[in-house]
């Protein structure tokens, strides 16, 4: 991974579509500038501020074809461009000003790529797709990158629940939203992340007995981490 001097911290919330990232961002935005940290938020893709932002709007709707059935060797560059641009604009400059970057998603994310992969050939496209990132295009390494881990059932409901979305183009679901069984298998891919990254992955379990915890006990669980891990 390329080093880089910053003097703030990167956090990133991932997880499946439809676990709450964009709440968990929202109550961390609140509770973190309640606490005098100064915040930027990000949010990716940037469906409608960047150049490659859109394009992968335009993937996911289907524009050119379903993107879940073309190789992620492809369809991973538009988002890695849009994250690259998102480093060298966004995170870059606020953290060299010692400011903390929350991102609602980010190139961790594309573990939805390698979730599309046949089994027996994930581990070679997750070497070459970290590797192409991190090291080739000088995308940010994050310091803390935390999993919302809801079960994959209870995601598919609150992704119907979601406002209108423009680069949806009136459907409901994109491309990835609407295949159940790409997001079960995101959701082991995630797990397995945690597992082997353990010193700057982390997983939140949102669950008990099978029901959804409150927004404000996940926000607790991860405000707890953040702080055992030392980010804020």
């Amino acid at each position: 991974m390329k080093k880089r001097i910053k003097k703030g911290k990167f956090i990133v919330i991932e997880g499946i579509d439809g676990c709450g990232k964009g709440t968990q961002v929202e109550l961390l935005r609140k509770r973190l500038i309640k606490n005098k940290f100064k915040v930027v938020i990000d949010d990716y893709p940037h469906y409608e501020t960047s150049f490659w932002g859109e394009h992968v709007g335009r993937m996911l709707a289907k524009e050119f074809g379903n993107p879940m059935e073309v190789s992620p060797y492809l369809t991973v560059l538009p988002y890695m461009n849009d994250e690259a641009d998102g480093s060298r604009k966004i995170i870059n400059p606020a953290l060299e000003k010692g400011k903390l970057v929350l991102s609602n998603r980010f190139f961790t994310s594309n573990i939805h790529q390698i979730a599309k992969i046949e089994l027996s050939k994930r581990a070679s496209f997750a070497k070459w797709l970290w590797k192409a990132g991190y090291q080739e295009m000088g995308i940010t390494v994050p310091d803390l990158v935390i999993v919302l881990m809801v079960d994959p059932p209870i995601c598919r409901d609150n992704v119907k629940k979601k406002a209108e979305r423009k680069y949806t183009k009136g459907q409901v679901m994109d491309a990835a939203e609407e295949d159940f069984r790409h997001q079960m298998e995101s959701a082991k891919e995630y797990k397995k992340m945690v597992k082997s990254n353990p010193k700057w992955w982390i997983m939140i379990d949102c669950c008990r007995s099978g029901k959804l915890m409150s927004p404000e006990e996940i926000n607790e669980l991860i405000w707890q981490e953040m702080k055992a891990r030392k980010v804020i």
